[in-house]
């Protein structure tokens, strides 16, 4: 018989301490609000900001300066399924955690909008065809078959529908937060950062660019006839170009607003000159 005590084993669960445990859940509880302050300029980028303010207060509290900044930066352009931001907000409140931690001017915080920007398109993807595609279709097919034959389980359903969007929201952050505080001050230590600040750059170019291609329409629909022949408009710049005048549109909003100009009034001025080529026939649905 052996005296030898067996090693314990560590445990693989990623553990918070209790200043991270009232943070997280602070912010699951704020993220709840994301979907409620949207805009057509920045969709969720205000409500992120509302959301993450009193988290980057506290991260900041040295450092006002880059209190403000981060408040400006994360004003940008954002939208995502809400039950899936979780997972983008941990990783996020970690990265800037890291910046308030590092050196100035040695942590690039393009790494963190590109994070964002670069997630935002997977996580609605996979969000609405779960929750509203799938988890929303199987909860209606029990409900009606219920309510035809009176059952009052049916009142359970609401209930049942909230456990995968409170487990998706709560666990996903969490875990997403505490992998980037494990690995993101390691990967700034090692250099690695630079590599991941610009591999979220290209990700995000390339959303933003399949936004403008599938959200974006600039429809011609002129015909005429040229010496018989028929003359459209829109086949002179798909031959140009396929989505060339999207693409035009987006770029001189983009220079617009880089220039100052007010977002409201950039607005105003797509909706008249939809409405201008519209009524003179270039235009329409």
């Amino acid at each position: 018989m052996t005296n030898e005590q067996e090693t314990p084993k560590k445990s693989n669960k990623l553990q918070l301490n209790p200043a991270e445990k009232k943070m997280t859940k602070r912010l699951f509880w704020r993220n709840m609000w994301l979907g409620y302050a949207m805009s057509y300029t920045r969709q969720q980028g205000v409500a992120w900001d509302w959301v993450h303010a009193p988290i980057y207060k506290e991260i900041y509290k040295d450092n006002p300066d880059k209190f403000w900044e981060a408040m400006k930066r994360n004003m940008e352009f954002y939208n995502t399924t809400p039950n899936m931001n979780g997972i983008v907000s941990g990783l996020a409140v970690s990265m800037e955690q890291e910046n308030a931690k590092a050196p100035e001017g040695t942590f690039d915080t393009a790494g963190i909008s590109g994070m964002k920007i670069g997630l935002m398109g997977p996580m609605a993807g996979i969000g609405d065809t779960f929750f509203a595609g799938v988890w929303s279709l199987i909860l209606s097919g029990i409900g009606i078959s219920f309510a035809k034959a009176g059952n009052m389980a049916v009142l359970l359903l609401s209930i049942v529908g909230l456990i995968p969007v409170i487990a998706v929201r709560w666990y996903g952050q969490k875990y997403s937060y505490k992998l980037g505080s494990k690995y993101i001050s390691k990967a700034v230590q090692d250099g690695l950062m630079t590599m991941f600040t610009k591999a979220t750059s290209i990700v995000g170019v390339t959303v933003v660019g399949g936004m403008i291609a599938s959200l974006v329409k600039f429809p011609l629909v002129f015909k005429t006839k040229i010496n018989g022949n028929e003359f459209a408009l829109q086949k002179i710049f798909d031959q140009i170009m396929p989505g060339i005048l999207p693409l035009i549109l987006s770029i001189t909003c983009f220079v617009l607003l880089r220039k100052g100009k007010n977002p409201v009034l950039v607005l105003v001025g797509v909706v008249a000159l939809g409405f201008l080529l519209t009524f003179l026939g270039i235009t329409g649905a």
